[in-house]
């Protein structure tokens, strides 16, 4: 019988007030001694572990049980399991309608969890149909790491794109990623992102679906913000995307964020904690806090001040398929890149991809290797960075994936340059390597560094396409012309000039977002210089910004190697861009 009534749960620093028609969730947290996922006579209940509906929490008393009251509505339940403790099912229950009482009971089981920590973040696993393939080997690559994973975070955007397709089509893309992902043997977490808010972006949605927002997530997946337990350590899931108005705004919502202060208060302070969410924290710069944006993202601000004078060891996120390293709450904040980098974003990539993330952590330390499921080992070049120019003696640097400190040497060359470099042990992951090549003498125009390593005899050879800018054109002539064409975002300013080697060219527009120019065979280089200037008409606080750079020549598209064909750069001043139309771009295409 639904009753109406003041919500109350207060315990170790728990507390949230409402009033609704509520039903009651009870049960209890216990050892599940024979494995059989229920609870039987005299399998001891595990006492001070959370369980909460991401609003109200309670904590389980010392035979284990917890009773938990929930407003009308949908919710999912779960339990934030005990150090030293694991969950032997799942840890978490979809409820229909939190108005009506049940019983929800959860199983752990007792885990070993001294010495080094590793698991994995893989972030922006975008499945579709055609991308399953290519999501079994990176699975099948975590599978196979020579180190004992214990458990695997995907930290959002695991399809794509349920928040702006039907609600037949979101549900099957998530039956897709819940099928296809069982096939990973450490324990799965997910996070949710923007991609997976069913239907609130697509217009012929009424939006009055069961399942329709982020109810799907819940009812597949569980919990869109939450917390675990592995040894000292405190894993916080966030739910880092707002919705306004059918619309998608990327903070920490004001839900989370209050989820997350008030579990910190039951949280000692010298604990270490890990922070897991889609899109990044807004971020501080060498250790300096950027200014608030209030209107924008209310939240962070709140949640940096509940985190100060704790041990905050890391805030991992993802979103922008991209690896940065800045810091956030005074602690490395961590993006990691993208599984999907082959079949889903901007593409191609350079040749490292940003594919997941391997972290190991001991004593309140943390250490971390970038790894790409499309190689048996994965080479991370550091230096020189992928949009650099190459001129004179250029420094070669980077890490091998090296977990059983196999690696004997690394060679480095670019074009017939080469030497070997020295090798250092980097933590417990990585084997470092140094080196210098004198670019000097080669032609200008786009290369291949080539970095092998080598352990016994196998190798490996990471490829890196660069730049080199000498002022010394190689022996080429053009046999016929070439269109040069850009794709804009914005407003070309009408007194924009763009020229090649110098020359100046007439432009023309394909479209309001398309220009093009033709290029006589007689002002064509091997390496070409293009530079797209914006007139004085431009403004500076929205500047134009340009993509898409590229060269048809002999029925090619030729591009900058440094940067994938949608980088989008801003017309501050102006772009330039070097193609190479002899250059062969092996890079255009995914792994196979």
């Amino acid at each position: 019988m639904k009753t109406r009534r003041w919500i109350v749960a207060l315990a170790a620093g728990f507390f949230a007030v409402t009033a609704a028609f509520a039903g009651t969730i009870s049960g209890r947290v216990f050892l599940d001694a024979n494995g059989n996922g229920a609870f039987d006579a005299g399998e001891p209940g595990v006492a001070g572990c959370v369980v909460s509906d991401e609003r109200a929490s309670a904590r389980s008393d010392g035979e284990g049980r917890y009773q938990l009251t929930l407003p009308a509505g949908p919710a999912a339940v779960f339990v934030v399991n005990a150090p030293g403790t694991w969950p032997a099912a799942r840890w978490w229950s979809y409820i229909a309608d939190g108005s009506t009482d049940a019983t929800v009971d959860f199983p752990l089981r007792a885990q070993e969890q001294n010495g080094p920590l590793y698991f994995v973040q893989g972030t922006d696993i975008h499945i579709q149909t055609n991308a399953v393939p290519m999501y079994r080997r990176y699975i099948g690559h975590v599978n196979a790491l020579p180190v004992p994973v214990k458990f695997v975070v995907h930290t959002g955007d695991l399809v794509v794109d349920s928040a702006a397709t039907t609600m037949e089509r979101a549900r099957e893309l998530f039956s897709l990623y819940e099928d296809e992902s069982k096939a990973l043997k450490p324990p799965l977490r997910n996070l949710m992102g923007n991609h997976d808010i069913a239907g609130v972006t697509n217009p012929k949605v009424k939006g009055d679906e069961p399942d329709f927002g982020k109810t799907l997530y819940r009812q597949r997946l569980g919990p869109v913000t939450y917390a675990f337990r592995y040894g000292p350590y405190h894993f916080l899931a966030l739910d880092g995307t707002m919705i306004k108005e059918r619309t998608l705004a990327y903070g920490l919502t004001q839900e989370s964020a209050d989820w997350a202060i008030r579990y910190l208060a039951g949280v000692k302070r010298d604990e270490p904690l890990v922070l897991l969410i889609h899109e990044p924290m807004f971020p501080e710069v060498a250790g300096v806090r950027q200014p608030d944006t209030p209107k924008t993202r209310p939240h962070e601000g709140r949640l940096r001040a509940a985190l100060q004078g704790r041990k905050v060891l890391m805030t991992l996120a993802g979103h922008v398929h991209s690896r940065q390293e800045t810091t956030w709450a005074g602690a490395p904040h961590i993006l990691g890149g993208a599984v999907s980098y082959a079949w889903h974003g901007i593409l191609p990539y350079p040749p490292t991809p940003r594919a997941y993330v391997l972290f190991r952590l001991e004593g309140g330390r943390e250490e971390h290797v970038y790894l790409d499921w499309a190689e048996e080992r994965s080479i991370d070049i550091a230096t020189p960075e992928f949009t650099a120019l190459l001129r004179g003696r250029q420094k070669i640097s980077g890490i091998v994936a090296d977990f059983n400190a196999e690696v004997t040497a690394v060679e480095c060359a670019i074009g017939d340059q080469k030497t070997t470099a020295k090798t250092s042990r980097k933590g417990n992951l990585a084997t470092g390597f140094e080196a210098a090549l004198d670019t000097s003498k080669l032609n200008d125009g786009a290369y291949d560094l080539l970095v092998t390593a080598r352990a016994g005899d196998k190798q490996w050879t990471e490829r890196h396409p660069c730049i080199v800018v000498n002022g010394k054109p190689a022996g080429f002539a053009a046999t016929t012309g070439a269109k040069l064409s850009f794709r804009v975002e914005g407003k070309l300013p009408a007194d924009s000039q763009v020229s090649c080697n110098g020359h100046p060219l007439v432009l023309t527009a394909a479209s309001a977002t398309e220009f093009r120019c033709d290029v006589p065979a007689d002002q064509l280089r091997r390496l070409n210089e293009l530079v797209i200037r914006a007139g004085p008409s431009r403004d500076p606080k929205k500047p134009a910004v340009i993509k898409s750079v590229a060269l048809d020549y002999n029925g090619k598209r030729c591009r900058d190697v440094r940067y994938a064909p949608l980088a989008r750069r801003p017309l501050t001043a102006a772009v330039t861009a070097y193609v190479d139309l002899v250059y062969e771009d092996l890079n255009s295409q995914p792994p196979k």
